[in-house]
């Protein structure tokens, strides 16, 4: 009697929350999916997804330094100063790369791209 209690609890269980139990077998299977086709990526794949990240990152951090040091004109390389330290600070991991010479590279490039997108937006608002 006791074993037939426990089916029948575990049947009306999942009659009364199959759409939830549905969704959540979606999810975790969705989840499962982009999780191995992330890890399938080659490295060099893996750093494109980062890099791309990192640039809207960058143009977000960008638009924040321009509005922190608005009143200087001649604040540059402060405002570059600060994004970087601001990505060493959200992507810790890139502190590990080998190549730090490129890295910075990169990262001024990426700010004086998002500099140009920042103005191009600015003067289309005006």
């Amino acid at each position: 009697m006791n074993i037939l209690n426990g089916i029948q609890n575990f049947l009306m269980f999942i009659n009364n929350n199959w759409t939830t139990i549905l969704v959540i077998v979606g999810l975790v299977i969705a989840i499962a999916k982009k999780a191995i086709d992330f890890f399938n990526k080659s490295d060099e794949e893996k750093v494109e997804i980062a890099k791309a990240q990192i640039k809207e990152t960058i143009l977000k951090m960008v638009t924040e330094a321009e509005l922190d040091y608005e009143e200087w004109n001649k604040a540059g390389s402060i405002k570059r100063a600060q994004v970087i330290s601001q990505i060493y600070a959200d992507y810790p991991i890139l502190s590990k790369v080998i190549d730090q010479e490129d890295l910075i590279k990169w990262i001024d490039e990426t700010i004086d791209e998002s500099l140009t997108t920042l103005r191009d937006i600015v003067s289309k608002n005006e």
